[in-house]
C-alpha cells in the first residue's frame, strides 16, 4: 500500500514536468488552434484603431524664425563703459516670448476683432470628423437614443468687452500650444504654435512674432531715448569745461609769456600727463557709469530694487575676491607699465591674466543672475538689467581700484618737478587739460549723433526672418503609425488571451500531449460533426438512421462502420482494430474499453471496434460490464433483461442463455442486466474471473465496455483478467488531471495498457489538418465511386 502510494505521487511530480515541457512546436500548434481567434481580435483591434485614428481631433503646427541683433547704439551708454555684452540675452527672448503680458495682448487682439467666435482658441469653433453621420448613428444606438446630435453642434458665442481675468485664462492656453526655442547655436530662435485649424495656427503664431518685435522696438527705443538725454547733457558740460579751460589758458600765457618748458621736464611731465589722463577717464567713467546705474534703477519699482539689492548683495559676496584680485592684477599692471613700458612680458601677462579673470567673473554673474531669479519672479523681465546693473558695479570697482593706484603714481612722479620752474608745470597742465577735453568731447559727440540716428530709424534687437505660413497637413495624428501601433497591440492582446485560454483550458487536445506518457496513439477518430460538405453526413441524414441513446440525456451515437462501411471514419475504425492486432505479439482474445471520464466515446468506440472485428470473420462478443449506465442495449435495439448481473448473482449458470444475437454477422451482445447495488463487488468477484475465461473459451473476440476509470474502480477490478486494455479520450474534453491519475491507477495495478484512441479529432488537433486532408480525399473518392455505381 506503501509503494502504491510512493507511485502515485512520483507520477504526480512526474505530471508537473510534463506540465511544464513547452516546446517550440507547442506554441505553434496553440497558435494554429487558436488562430481564428487572433484573427478576430487582430481585426477588432485594428478596425478600433482604424476608427481612433479618423476621430482624433488634427493638430496643425506653423512656425515662424525671428534673429536676435544688437542694434547699433541702442546698447551706446553700456558700450561707452566697455561694459561685456551679456550672454543672456537669447535666453531672455525665449522667456519674453512666452511670457503672460504677451500672450495676453494677443489675446486682447484676438478679442477686439471679429473671428473670435469662429476660433479653436476661445472653443468657439469645433471639429467634425470624417464619418460624422456614421459615428452619431453609432452613439445613439449605444446609449439607447440618449445621445443628443445637435447639442454636440452647438458651439458657444463670446460678447462683452475684453477683461484682465479673459487675457489671463487664454494667455495660458496659449502657453500650452506654443513652443519656443534656439536653433543650434546661432542668434536664431524658433516659434511653433498648434492648433485644430491650419490657418489658425498660421495667424496665430505670426501674431505673436509681430507684436514681440513691436514690444522689442518699444523697449529698445525707451532705453534709447534716455541715453540721448543724458549724452546731451554730458556734450553741454563738456563744452562749458573746454571753453573755460581756453580761456584760462590764455589769461596765463599773457601774463608769464610763456611759449616753451625747460627740456629736462618732458619726460617727468608727460608722465605727469598720462596719469592725470587716465584719472580723468577714469572719473569720467564711474560718473558715466553711475549715471547708467541711475537710469536703469529708475525703470525699477520700490519692491522690484529691493529684490534687486538683496539679489545683487548676495552676487557681490560671493564675486568679492574675484574682484579684489583684479584690483590687484590692474595695480601691478599700472606699476610695471610705468617702470618698463606697456610692451614688457611681465605687463602682457599680467593684461591676459585681467582678461580671463575678467571673463570669468562675467559667467559666473551671469549664472547667479539666473540662479537667482525663478520663473515666477517679479524680475524674470528685468533680467538684462539686473545684468547690465551688474556689469556696471564690476566696472566701477575695478575702475576705482586703478584711479587709486593711478593717484599714487601720479603722487610720486608730481614730486619729481619741485624742481622745475612753477609756470612751465602750470602751463603744461593746461594744455594737457585742453587735449584731455576736447578728446572726450569728440567721443561723447560722435557717441550722441549714432544713438539720435538709430533712433530715428526705430530699429529693435528682433528681426522677423520667416513668417508662418499655413501648414498644408497636420502633424498628428499619424494614421499610418496609430494603426500600425494598434495591429502590434491586438496581435499582443490576441496572443495573450489565447495563451491564457491555453493555461485555463486543462484539456487534452493534441497528439503530442498523449504521447508524453510513452503510450502510443493506436487509433484517430475524427469528428463526425464537424464534417459538412455534401457527403458522409447529408447523405447519411438523408437515407440512413442513427441511433439515440436513451442513457445520457439523448447523446448521439452513431455505429457508422454498421450504417456506412464505406466512409473513411469505419476505415479510421478498422484502421484501430489493426493496430490492437499487430501491436501484440500475443493472441489476444479479451479486450476492456473504458475511458477517463463520462461522455468521452467509449461506448461508441467499442460498438464500432466489435463489428469490425466481426468483419473479419471472427466470432465476437461484446459485453456491457457498465453497470452503473449501460447503454449497450439501447445502441444495437435488443432487451436490457437478463444479462451479466443475472449470471453473477446465481440467478442461472447457463450464459449462453443471456447471449443475444445481432443484425452484424459473427457479432453476438451480452448485455448487463438487472442493475445491482454492488457493482465493483459484482465485478471483482471470484466468480467474474471464471466467467470471463468461460467465454475466451467459447468467442474467438470478447470486447468489454466499462464505465470511467476516473469515477469509479469497476474497471479495475476485472483489467487483470483481460488481455488488453483500450483507453478512449475525446479532443478538447479529456481533463488533464484525469487522465494522468487514470494512468497512474493503471500503472500502479499493472494493467495491460496496450495503446490510446483519440475520439473527435479535429483540424486544430495536432496532424489534424493532415488528418483531415486525406479524410476528405478518401471520401471523396468513395462518394464519387459510388455515385457513378448508382447510376
Amino acid at each position: 500500500m506503501n509503494n502504491q502510494h510512493l507511485d502515485y505521487r512520483s507520477d504526480n511530480a512526474n505530471y508537473q514536468t510534463m506540465e511544464n515541457e513547452l516546446y517550440l512546436k507547442d506554441y505553434v500548434i496553440i497558435l494554429r488552434i487558436h488562430l481564428k481567434k487572433i484573427i478576430i481580435i487582430f481585426l477588432i483591434a485594428l478596425s478600433l484603431g482604424v476608427y481612433s485614428t479618423f476621430s482624433k481631433i488634427p493638430k496643425y503646427r506653423a512656425s515662424a524664425t525671428i534673429m536676435v541683433t544688437q542694434k547699433p547704439g541702442s546698447q551706446s551708454l553700456q558700450s561707452f563703459g566697455n561694459s561685456d555684452n551679456n550672454v543672456q540675452i537669447i535666453n531672455n527672448k525665449i522667456l519674453l516670448l512666452k511670457s503672460r503680458g504677451l500672450l495676453e495682448s494677443v489675446v486682447k487682439d484676438y478679442w477686439d476683432s471679429n473671428r473670435r467666435n469662429n476660433m479653436f482658441l476661445f472653443n468657439t469653433r469645433k471639429f467634425f470628423p470624417k464619418g460624422q453621420a456614421i459615428r452619431t448613428l453609432l452613439k445613439e444606438i449605444f446609449t439607447l437614443g440618449l445621445y443628443d446630435a445637435e447639442k454636440f453642434k452647438e458651439t458657444k458665442v463670446l460678447d462683452g468687452f475684453y477683461k484682465e481675468e479673459i487675457g489671463q485664462k487664454y494667455a495660458k492656453v496659449l502657453q500650452r500650444n506654443l513652443s519656443v526655442g534656439r536653433k543650434g547655436g546661432t542668434n536664431m530662435i524658433w516659434i511653433n504654435y498648434e492648433s485644430e485649424n491650419a490657418d489658425e495656427a498660421r495667424r496665430i503664431v505670426n501674431t505673436i512674432v509681430r507684436r514681440f518685435e513691436q514690444k522689442d522696438k518699444e523697449w529698445t527705443n525707451k532705453y534709447a531715448i534716455n541715453s540721448i538725454s543724458f549724452l546731451d547733457s554730458l556734450v553741454n558740460i563738456q563744452e562749458k569745461k573746454i571753453e573755460n579751460a581756453e580761456n584760462k589758458k590764455m589769461e596765463f600765457m599773457l601774463e608769464h609769456d610763456l611759449f616753451s618748458m625747460e627740456a629736462n621736464s618732458d619726460v617727468i611731465i608727460s608722465q605727469i600727463n598720462d596719469y592725470e589722463m587716465k584719472l580723468y577717464d577714469i572719473e569720467t567713467e564711474i560718473s558715466i557709469q553711475q549715471k547708467q546705474m541711475d537710469v536703469l534703477k529708475s525703470k525699477f519699482s520700490k519692491q522690484e530694487l529691493n529684490l534687486t539689492s538683496s539679489l545683487m548683495d548676495n552676487i557681490n559676496i560671493q564675486l568679492s575676491s574675484l574682484r579684489n584680485e583684479v584690483g590687484r592684477i590692474e595695480s601691478q599692471i599700472a606699476l610695471n607699465s610705468g617702470i618698463y613700458g606697456d610692451t614688457h612680458g611681465s605687463v602682457i601677462a599680467l593684461n591676459e591674466k585681467h582678461s580671463l579673470i575678467k571673463e570669468e567673473i562675467n559667467k559666473k554673474a551671469s549664472l547667479l543672475i539666473e540662479k537667482g531669479i525663478t520663473t515666477n519672479d517679479p524680475l524674470l523681465m528685468r533680467n538684462d538689467q539686473i545684468s547690465q546693473i551688474l556689469a556696471l558695479e564690476n566696472s566701477m570697482m575695478a575702475l576705482k581700484l586703478n584711479k587709486d593706484q593711478n593717484e599714487k603714481m601720479l603722487d610720486l612722479f608730481k614730486n619729481k618737478l619741485n624742481s622745475i620752474p612753477e609756470t612751465n608745470i602750470i602751463m603744461e597742465r593746461m594744455n594737457r587739460e585742453d587735449e584731455i577735453l576736447n578728446e572726450h568731447y569728440l567721443q561723447l559727440v560722435n557717441t550722441l549723433e549714432t544713438t539720435k540716428m538709430n533712433n530715428v530709424i526705430e530699429k529693435g534687437d528682433v528681426q522677423i526672418v520667416d513668417l508662418a505660413k499655413k501648414p498644408s497637413r497636420p502633424f498628428t495624428p499619424n494614421h499610418q503609425k496609430d494603426i500600425i501601433i494598434f495591429c502590434f497591440f491586438g496581435l499582443g492582446i490576441a496572443i495573450v488571451i489565447v495563451f491564457l485560454i491555453e493555461f485555463i483550458d486543462n484539456t487534452i487536445k493534441t497528439i503530442d500531449e498523449i504521447e508524453k506518457y510513452d503510450k502510443s496513439v493506436i487509433g484517430v477518430i475524427p469528428a463526425i460533426g464537424k464534417i459538412s460538405s455534401r457527403g458522409i453526413i447529408s447523405r447519411y441524414l438523408e437515407s440512413k438512421s442513427f441511433t439515440v441513446l436513451g442513457g445520457e440525456k439523448g447523446i448521439k451515437r452513431k455505429i457508422i462502420t454498421r450504417d456506412n462501411p464505406k466512409s473513411p471514419i469505419s476505415e479510421s475504425y478498422r484502421g484501430l482494430r489493426t493496430n490492437i492486432l499487430l501491436t501484440n505479439t500475443k493472441d489476444i482474445k479479451s479486450i476492456l474499453v473504458s475511458s477517463a471520464g463520462p461522455g468521452e466515446g467509449k461506448t461508441t468506440t467499442v460498438a464500432n471496434l466489435a463489428i469490425t472485428f466481426a468483419n473479419l470473420g471472427r466470432k465476437t462478443l461484446l459485453v456491457d460490464t457498465d453497470l452503473r449506465r449501460p447503454v449497450i442495449h439501447s445502441v444495437f435495439n435488443v432487451k436490457r433483461e437478463p444479462g451479466v448481473t443475472n449470471y453473477l448473482s446465481g440467478q442461472t449458470d447457463d450464459y449462453h442463455s443471456l447471449v443475444k444475437p445481432s443484425e452484424i454477422e459473427n457479432l453476438s451482445l451480452l448485455t448487463s442486466g438487472l442493475i445491482p447495488p454492488n457493482p465493483s463487488e459484482m465485478l471483482g468477484s471470484k466468480k467474474m474471473s471464471q466467467f470471463i475465461k468461460k467465454l475466451e473459451s467459447d468467442w474467438d473476440m470478447i470486447l468489454f465496455d466499462s464505465p470511467p476509470l476516473v469515477a469509479v474502480t469497476d474497471a479495475t477490478m476485472i483489467s487483470k483478467e483481460i488481455d488488453s486494455i483500450i483507453l478512449v479520450i475525446k479532443a478538447g474534453q479529456t481533463d488533464k488531471k484525469a487522465f494522468h491519475h487514470t494512468m497512474a491507477n493503471l500503472k500502479n495495478i499493472e494493467a495491460p495498457l496496450d495503446g490510446i484512441v483519440m475520439n473527435a479529432v479535429t483540424s486544430k488537433s495536432n496532424y489534424g489538418s493532415y488528418y483531415y486532408y486525406y479524410y476528405h480525399q478518401y471520401y471523396h473518392y468513395y462518394s464519387s465511386h459510388d455515385n457513378e455505381s448508382d447510376a
